[in-house]
């Protein structure tokens, strides 16, 4: 019969359910049966758990709770502060001021007096306190009146370029005021966000700030009102190691080598070329890392942890549009939130596929390797699937290349994974591919009827004289 034939039959009787013959770069599962498989966003092996991401929280019962308590004064607020009969009987004396960086007001007659940290209705005891201290003027009528609060305020931060929203810092008209409103005031977020993240800082304590004010002398200390008794402000074990100490011999020093110490230290050694070759040294320069650089490192991140206390809460912004209203929270003072880019950056892609070239992620882990080769085309007739690279950038000075199988990928055998941005697909072929593709494109199948007409016929067809 022929191998023509024999192919012909092969085909008849499996029907369309056959791959494509002798094509490694067809890629399909070709079955019946659904398969379910997972969406990674990382990869271990390079990345370990979850890459260089910082740690999310989710959204908790306390989240949800509005704090009703009494505003607290804070540097850059203006206060209108009335005292009846303070210089002429039988008339209000009016005095608008804006607190001080170091959190005081001057008023008049009154002198200065701490403001920051108070509620209006402390700062109204502490002014009487004063005047009758001062004796001159008991049983004092004042009256503390805000007319420009900078303290609760919430900044949303974002790209530019992003839709209609806004960047910017916005006030909190009221304690009930959640997320929903909070991104309508700044202009809304584009539809393809999937997630928005909500940075909320913990307070610091004086051990930290370096605020030892006396807290019942004259002129009223810093006395802040007590904190709501709610967990999720505070990360777990945030107050673990500050030392709550007074001023004195005993009170530690000023946390020292911030700024050099916020970039994580480089443990990777150098890069250099040597006889036609890079090699890894270690340390710095060539040569090798310092002795006791690790406790260095652990005592510097030690000290930042007291600087920075922070609980990122992550919201999957596609439920609360389509009303799930459980992850609606309530805005604090001091949130900020962060919307990401829709259009995250590039990848590139080259090798055995039909467009090479550089491709816009449309929007955070949306843009699969599977759904990129889509997008490219598909695979060259010389691609092998089993043999495509990933160079995934780890940090500003080193990447990883990991091999992935994207034959596996497209039977559903193996889990798709998210591109991220600046990552470079390499799709590899194989030297059996060429001979493949040499075989295939040899091979041609006729069918029907036809007549070849050549120069074995009669000369009469093919006259010279003609």
């Amino acid at each position: 019969m022929g191998w023509a034939g024999l192919a012909a039959l092969v085909l008849l009787v499996s029907g369309c359910e056959t791959d494509s013959w002798m094509d490694p770069s067809t890629l399909g599962r070709n079955e019946t049966v659904p398969s379910v498989m997972p969406i990674i966003d990382s990869i271990s092996i390079i990345e370990g758990d979850g890459g260089t991401k910082l740690a999310t929280d989710v959204v908790r019962p306390p989240d949800l709770k509005p704090e009703i308590r009494e505003y607290v004064i804070g540097p850059g607020d203006t206060l209108l502060v009335t005292v009846y009969e303070l210089r002429i009987p039988g008339v209000d004396d009016q005095q608008q001021r804006r607190v001080t960086e170091t959190g005081d007001v001057r008023l008049a007659i009154i002198g200065p007096i701490k403001a920051a940290g108070r509620s209006p209705s402390q700062l109204e005891r502490d002014i009487a306190q004063k005047l009758d201290q001062d004796n001159k003027l008991r049983d004092a009528t004042v009256t503390v009146q805000l007319l420009d609060s900078r303290q609760n305020t919430y900044s949303v931060f974002t790209q530019s370029s992003q839709g209609g929203t806004r960047s910017g810092t916005y006030i909190i008209p009221k304690p009930d005021f959640r997320l929903i409103e909070a991104l309508t005031i700044a202009g809304g977020i584009p539809g393809r966000t999937r997630r928005v993240h909500i940075i909320r800082q913990a307070a610091l304590d004086a051990s930290v700030t370096g605020d030892f004010s006396d807290t019942e002398g004259e002129g009223g200390g810093v006395d802040l009102p007590p904190a709501p008794d709610d967990p999720s402000n505070l990360l777990e074990g945030i107050d673990e190691g500050l030392d709550n100490s007074g001023p004195g011999e005993d009170r530690p020093a000023p946390p020292t080598g911030v700024d050099s110490s916020l970039d994580e230290p480089s443990d990777q050694g150098q890069w250099v070329y040597v006889d036609g070759k890079w090699v890894r040294v270690q340390g710095p320069g060539g040569g090798s890392s310092a002795a006791g650089s690790d406790e260095e490192d652990d005592e510097q991140l030690a000290e930042l942890s007291k600087l920075v206390t922070q609980r990122i809460i992550e919201i999957p912004f596609q439920k609360l549009k389509e009303g799930d209203m459980r992850y609606n929270i309530v805005i604090r003072p001091g949130d900020v939130i962060s919307v990401p880019d829709p259009n995250a950056g590039f990848v590139y892609v080259m090798g055995a596929i039909n467009r090479p070239g550089a491709y816009t992620i449309p929007g955070e882990q949306e843009l699969t390797l599977y759904r990129l080769v889509a997008s490219a085309g598909g695979l060259s007739g010389l691609a092998w699937p089993e043999r495509v690279d990933l160079v995934r950038q780890l940090n500003d000075s080193e990447q990883a290349i990991v091999r992935l199988d994207l034959r596996a990928i497209a039977a559903g055998t193996e889990p798709d994974i998210y591109l991220k941005q600046n990552d470079i697909i390499n799709i590899g072929t194989s030297g059996v591919a060429v001979p493949l593709a040499i075989f295939r494109n040899g091979l041609r199948m006729t069918y029907g009827f036809g007549f070849v007409l050549d120069r074995n016929f009669d000369n009469e067809f093919f006259n010279d004289d003609i």
